[in-house]
């Protein structure tokens, strides 16, 4: 944590700095808005450009809500300045739709991303089209798709990893930090995917990989803060340990690759799984005819893929995990939300076999809704979906604003999150907020849902995941895993919190977990008993679970939960 303090008060520094020699000159650089829309957080002061912009550093989320409700909640688009000085537009929900249907000719999100996701200047390496084709190829063919085979081993790596950071003694609550837990359950877990076993508990590859993406989403915040001329310039001292951490990571993994890519297994009934994956990236490099783009089979290129996806993936996932952890040991005791999660992953997960399929965690209802209720509570981004005018002659917003060619727009996720004529109380964590709209029709046949009302499935009120064809590709995979994580711990464990739930920090659009933040795990038992008084279909009511019935007996094993009378 040290090393993350010392990064973030060098963050402040450096774009303290970098805004007061180049700010000024960045403006003519940046595309202009009409004065038909409305700019707010501009002050009329001394640089007031520079000054907007640097109130952004802490206060974007004031900027933005202030002008989500005066013109936004009226239809109206309205535009803000980011860290870098670069003016944005914000359309209305109205025009999320539309905005999302825009093809990439006339909204694209390369520049975006080549700015304020500083790719330009950190990625290393790999042609950034063709990776990012193949991340999309590879989330698509041998994650979405294959989500049945991989539930197993991704449910052992989360059950071991669970066990050593929560531990196992049913009589002591254990203090454990939120984010640095997660990232150790989930990073192992990624490994398992990408690289199988038994790399993925080699402390080595996965400390490299675990490094790498810290000093990556670091590295990303802080150049994609700045000002446009200053950028090249930082990023050249910023590439300096980024590359260091690159170098270890390829020097652990593309030898590690080789050799499972030429010598396979023999005679090991995981050895496919083992470098299934591996291999289906490259078989979608060799095969990769799409517009001309594709590399050759090469350990270093696969290796390089893993290591993005690695940052994609697991980056978004431990925020995710950490602030449903901590939205879940927050709420009311009397909400008994823990256990009826309990409950609901009881009659859900009967098996190992149940573990296995993913149909099972459809039929978890609490679970979603605790989930997407967080996704919606705590956006990684507060402004999100960004994409660039590329037409020379702009293009026009659905109010009849003229927007110029390199223009930027966007959505005020955090705003639409928190608007009350979508979500009744807003600003309360509501764990079961969308249950009751889920326990209609086919679910109370006790079959597995396919309503709208998915984690997984972005809505034009409900942006966790992006929405519109460029939503993340690998969300179901990312929300069966939460689900998962979620299942084990209320399986195993109690937890409660050990302070206040902590005030979400923005850096910019970037909504940070709280990294210091602590929950108190302890373990539970096996057996449930329930009192002779209790009807027998209460432990079976996944719809009104009543834990107080519920007592410790004896160390858990999740497989043989009994309930009993």
């Amino acid at each position: 944590m040290e090393v993350s303090n010392l990064n973030f008060a060098l963050v402040l520094l450096s774009i303290a700095y970098a805004f007061g020699t180049a700010v000024m000159r960045t403006q003519k650089h940046s595309p202009s808005f009409l004065h038909s829309v409305p700019v707010v957080g501009l002050r009329k002061q001394a640089f007031s450009i520079t000054r907007a912009s640097l109130r952004q550093l802490f206060g974007g989320i004031t900027t933005l809500l202030e002008g989500y409700s005066q013109y936004t909640q009226h239809d109206q688009p309205f535009a803000m300045y980011d860290l870098s000085s670069r003016q944005e537009t914000l359309v209305p929900v109205k025009d999320v739709k539309w905005f999302a249907e825009q093809p990439d000719s006339q909204l694209s999100s390369h520049g975006v991303r080549q700015e304020r996701h500083a790719v330009e200047h950190l990625h290393m390496g790999v042609d950034v089209p063709a990776t990012m084709h193949f991340i999309e190829r590879i989330t698509g063919d041998r994650l979405t798709r294959n989500l049945d085979l991989l539930a197993q081993p991704m449910h052992e790596e989360i059950q071991r990893c669970i066990e050593t950071e929560f531990g196992n003694d049913p009589e002591e609550w254990k203090e454990i930090n939120v984010y640095d837990s997660v990232q150790d359950i989930v990073m192992p877990t990624m490994s398992r995917v990408f690289l199988g076993l038994p790399l993925c508990r080699d402390t080595k590859v996965v400390n490299a990989l675990k490094r790498y993406v810290m000093a990556l989403g670091l590295a990303t915040i802080f150049i994609g803060s700045l000002p446009r001329l200053v950028k090249s310039v930082l990023a050249g001292l910023v590439k300096i340990p980024l590359a260091y951490y690159r170098r270890q990571t390829l020097a652990v993994l593309v030898p590690l690759i080789r050799r499972q890519l030429e010598h396979p297994a023999e005679g090991d009934s995981d050895s496919e799984q083992e470098t299934g994956f591996l291999r289906s990236c490259a078989k979608i490099s060799e095969k990769n005819a799409v517009g001309g783009i594709g590399n050759v089979v090469e350990p270093e290129i696969i290796a390089q893929w893993i290591m993005w996806l690695a940052f994609a993936g697991s980056s978004s996932t431990i925020i995710q995990a950490t602030n449903l952890l901590l939205d879940l040991a927050n709420c009311p005791k009397d909400m008994e939300v823990i256990q009826q999660l309990r409950q609901e992953a009881v009659s859900s997960l009967k098996s190992a076999e149940d573990w296995k399929d993913p149909q099972s965690f459809n039929k978890q209802v609490i679970s979603d809704s605790a989930i997407r209720e967080s996704l919606r509570f705590h956006p990684i981004l507060i402004k999100g979906l960004t994409k660039e005018v590329v037409p020379s002659s702009g293009i026009t917003l659905p109010n009849g604003t003229q927007m110029s060619k390199g223009s930027w727009v966007g959505i005020p996720v955090l705003g639409i999150h928190r608007d009350k004529r979508y979500y009744p109380d807003p600003e309360t964590y509501d764990p079961f907020r969308f249950v009751p709209f889920r326990l209609n029709g086919e679910l109370q046949a006790g079959t597995a849902w396919g309503s709208k009302l998915d984690a997984a499935k972005p809505t034009t009120t409900y942006l966790g995941f992006g929405y519109g064809r460029h939503a993340c590709p690998g969300r179901w995979f990312a929300t069966l895993m939460l689900k998962m994580i979620l299942a084990e711990i209320v399986l195993h464990y109690e937890i409660e919190a050990t302070a206040p739930p902590p005030q979400m920090r923005v850096i910019g659009d970037a909504a940070l977990p709280p990294m210091s933040a602590t929950i108190r795990p302890i373990a539970l038992v096996k057996t449930f008993h329930l009192p002779s008084s209790a009807p027998k279909k209460i432990a079976r009511d996944t719809k009104k679970p009543h834990s107080k019935f519920f007592s410790r007996q004896c160390p858990v094993s999740p497989q043989n939960w009994n309930l009993v009378e």
